[in-house]
């Protein structure tokens, strides 16, 4: 039950739908839902107006571009998995999406609000009744990370599937600001919104399509197979040596739910592109060397329903990952 009072607007225009953002005092963007309306309910957020960019058609599109594909924040999660482009050049993204939460809200939820979810924490992520008894945190306009008291900055967790994945594949974001359409890297537009930054909305991501013999594939983790955030997700993404655009051999290996934001391994990578070919004495030291990686430059928090221990164990996904790349370079497919 939503029981604070908000008004509702439904622009037809990406700039119309920002200037309604920025002259409305807590007016927030809806795209889906999936993730806003749980955390309107229990009284985490109480917008006085929310904006709903579903009648916004430019933000449901795919199209070819120069410099890639351009996919609109609107795309339904489902909608990327029946695309053909996508599902031929991108299947990691397939992958991905197709392991977000239930089909019901895969037919909902957006690409763009997957990736720009708020953080997940044992205290943010609670009833308003419960939180009358605490300070409130810094997500929540307080000063304090209750996980991490010393903190100047939060700690929650970053769960989106899909980040790692575009992340890995060098995605750009699209987003509009009132100053115009600007393309930024997507580190940079995730580091905006965690931060609380400007507002801006975004229109869409644009992903590079990948050289011939490019290989790619997306992993995760969690309780339960369906419907539970992840444990853990990983996506890597190998791509040949092309010209003079890209003279050498690319790994990215992306991370997530590990930290309050995404954690590249360009350590991991950088070991298997320098062993090329990787000879059979060499797997167990990479595969020790990327779990050592993943395991510094995590961030873990208490979290409800599972351990920080069975967190920690869930951090072998990375040697399921690497173990698929080992047979994918030692097979007849491998480019070089």
């Amino acid at each position: 039950m939503l029981k604070d009072p908000f008004t509702y607007e439904t622009p037809d225009s990406i700039e119309s739908a920002f200037q309604d953002r920025i002259r409305r005092d807590k007016a927030l963007f809806l795209a889906g839902g999936s993730d806003l309306i749980p955390l309107m309910k229990y009284g985490v957020k109480n917008p006085s107006c929310l904006i709903d960019l579903k009648r916004i058609s430019p933000l449901q599109s795919i199209t070819l571009r120069p410099e890639g594909l351009f996919i609109g924040s609107m795309t339904t999660l489902t909608g990327l998995t029946r695309h053909p482009v996508i599902r031929q050049a991108f299947p990691s993204l397939i992958e991905c999406a197709s392991r977000v939460a239930s089909p019901q809200i895969r037919n909902q939820a957006t690409l763009g609000g997957n990736l720009l979810q708020e953080k997940r924490c044992l205290y943010f992520n609670q009833s308003e009744f419960w939180r009358k008894n605490i300070a409130p945190c810094i997500k929540l306009g307080g000063e304090v990370c209750h996980q991490a008291p010393r903190a100047k900055t939060c700690r929650a967790l970053y769960y989106s599937d899909t980040a790692p994945v575009l992340l890995s594949l060098d995605a750009k974001a699209e987003r509009y600001d009132g100053g115009g359409f600007k393309t930024v890297p997507l580190p940079d537009l995730l580091y905006e919104h965690n931060a609380g930054r400007n507002p801006f909305l975004l229109t869409g991501v644009l992903l590079p399509l990948p050289p011939e013999g490019t290989w790619c594939k997306f992993l995760k983790w969690s309780v339960r197979g369906a419907v539970d955030f992840a444990t853990v997700n990983l996506a890597i993404r190998y791509s040949p040596a092309s010209g003079t655009n890209q003279p050498s051999p690319v790994i990215k290996i992306c991370a997530g739910a590990v930290a309050p934001e995404p954690v590249m391994l360009d350590e991991t990578a950088g070991n298997l592109i320098s062993n090329l070919p990787i000879g059979p004495s060499a797997k167990e030291e990479m595969n020790a060397r990327a779990l050592k990686e993943l395991g510094a430059k995590s961030a873990l928090i208490r979290e409800t329903g599972i351990s920080l221990h069975a967190k920690r164990s869930a951090f072998l996904i990375v040697h399921e990952a690497l173990d698929a790349w080992f047979t994918f370079c030692s097979g007849p497919d491998f480019p070089g």
